[in-house]
């Protein structure tokens, strides 16, 4: 079972079994099930605005893998940060419409240091690891999944 846990930066990650998920994964296979089974604790999260379902934003959201390119994305959710520089994202495989993918994508020129891949769009990147959103993000997640 799926549940969630705090950070230090008042954002959330998903932990299995109450043990927190390996660093250095992209999430490509997140159930429906799992996210409605969510207990999700609201905070302010004022630092983030959802963003636009765009042809252009969904480029700066797929990664540039045998995966991300093998596939049929469709945005599901996206919420980014007041300064614009930063995006999280649901993404639902058209090819499997139970998996999910949660990307995080960032500006290139932002200094991130931690593993990166590219995306479709040039001047964007992804983090190769898991998704950590504030509690407006997995609300909503659940919340599209449910009505």
């Amino acid at each position: 079972m799926f549940t969630l846990i705090q950070n230090s930066s008042n954002a959330y990650q998903m932990a299995k079994d109450g043990k927190n998920l390996p660093p250095g994964l992209l999430q490509y296979k997140v159930k429906k099930d799992d996210i409605i089974n969510l207990d999700i604790r609201e905070h302010d999260d004022d630092d983030w605005e959802f963003a636009e379902h765009s042809e252009t934003n969904l480029l700066k959201l797929t990664p540039n893998t045998k995966t991300g390119k093998a596939n049929k994305w469709k945005i599901v959710l996206i919420i980014k940060n007041k300064e614009n520089t930063c995006m999280k994202s649901v993404l639902q495989n058209q090819t499997r419409p139970n998996e999910y993918a949660l990307m995080t994508s960032i500006n290139k020129e932002l200094i991130y240091n931690h593993r990166t891949v590219n995306s479709l769009d040039v001047n964007c990147k992804i983090c190769f690891c898991k998704m950590i959103a504030p509690s407006k993000f997995w609300k909503e997640f659940k919340n599209r999944l449910l009505y």
